[in-house]
């Protein structure tokens, strides 16, 4: 962040020194802000190589992708102790919420997950626990609040590993993971790690 705004300062203060017009300004700071962005969550969002991504939030600074690092690690103690620095309370709630669903306490997560803002996360996240805890019709409610297919689509994956279909669900996860990226890359790599091990229980 500190060579960030070194390098803008320097940039725009040479374009001063040759009366540069007001559009080159602000196509430098443009640039510079773009190669910010890239920089600080390009490996979150677009990143293919799992590792890669793991190795990143493993190095930022941000407790949100400390957090998300601990999470996918299994590292659930390690986590818990990222949520009180996480700025956003929407996120640290969320965040908890995925926690406390990660070791199974249903009603504590639906409590919580029940006073999010209304959004998309909020509602697949209690559609998951109504699945969990066998209420299919509150799973119909809330699965069709969630409006972005990729989710709605686990949803039902995890209805099929309820209906005895885990192979299915293993198989479809399987090619789904060579066209995913960042997060939803490693949320389903982790679920298919989840129903691996279910098996083997």
């Amino acid at each position: 962040m500190f060579w960030f705004f070194i390098g803008i300062f320097f940039a725009d203060l040479l374009l001063g020194f040759m009366q540069a017009p007001v559009w080159l300004f602000i196509l430098v700071n443009l640039v510079f802000l773009l190669a910010f962005m890239s920089k600080s969550f390009y490996p979150v969002l677009f990143e293919k190589d799992p590792d890669k991504i793991m190795t990143f939030m493993r190095k930022s600074k941000q407790p949100q992708f400390q957090f998300y690092y601990h999470f996918f690690n299994d590292e659930l103690e390690e986590a818990e102790d990222k949520l009180p620095k996480i700025k956003s309370p929407f996120y640290q709630k969320l965040n908890h919420v995925n926690l406390l669903i990660k070791r199974k306490q249903y009603d504590e997560a639906e409590e919580l997950a029940s006073g999010l803002k209304d959004n998309m996360y909020k509602w697949y996240s209690l559609a998951g626990i109504a699945l969990e805890q066998d209420d299919r019709e509150s799973y119909r409610n809330c699965k069709e609040k969630v409006r972005n297919p990729f989710y709605q689509r686990l949803l039902e994956l995890e209805e099929m590993v309820h209906d005895g279909k885990k192979e299915m669900v293993l198989a479809e996860l399987e090619n789904m993971i060579p066209t995913l990226r960042g997060l939803k890359l490693l949320s389903v790599i982790q679920y298919k790690q989840d129903l691996l091990r279910r098996q083997q229980d």
